[in-house]
């Protein structure tokens, strides 16, 4: 079975319309979602909308956590090192999805798992219990086990890194 995965949409319809041309052209067998789907970009309200009409499964990023519970983006934000200039023009950005969305969209989002499962592979937006965090493709193998070992699956998929990359953990 072919799976495709995407990830980190942002609310971006025209880098969306490329993915579903070349998802055309590949033909999975079936495409999960990684999260980040409507949240900063022009189009959220169409980009949840054509995935939930496409019958998509997949999970919430923090992008959906910081639409549907505003606070858990103050809290990233606060503990952040990035100017709080730029956390202001984040929370404006979200603000703006947040209305394009309206309550049905939103109540979809909050619905979204942190983890889907789907045969042999657990899908998660970063980490299981964080998606505001995800290791880094050059992280440790303990590293990797320590986050994802208690999923049980022997294929673990994550985005919000914006770097595709595969990794074989030693023993597993």
């Amino acid at each position: 079975m072919r799976i495709a995965v995407i990830s980190d949409i942002h609310g971006n319809r025209t880098a969306f319309e490329a993915v579903l041309a070349d998802l055309r052209e590949i033909s999975p067998d079936k495409v999960l979602f990684g999260g980040d789907l409507a949240d900063m970009g022009p189009s959220p309200a169409e980009i949840v909308d054509r995935i939930r009409d496409l019958g998509w499964l997949g999970v919430a990023g923090n992008g959906e956590e910081a639409l549907v519970r505003p606070e858990t983006l103050d809290d990233f934000a606060n503990r952040s090192s990035a100017p709080q200039s730029m956390w202001n023009a984040v929370r404006e950005c979200m603000s703006a999805s947040r209305e394009l969305l309206g309550r049905g969209r939103l109540d979809w989002l909050l619905s979204l798992p942190r983890v889907h499962f789907d045969d042999e592979i657990a899908l998660v937006h970063a980490s299981p219990d964080d998606p505001w965090r995800a290791p880094p493709p050059e992280a440790s193998d303990a590293h990797f086990e320590s986050l994802f070992g208690h999923l049980g699956a022997p294929v673990v998929i994550y985005g919000h890194i914006h770097r595709p990359f595969i990794r074989e953990i030693a023993g597993r």
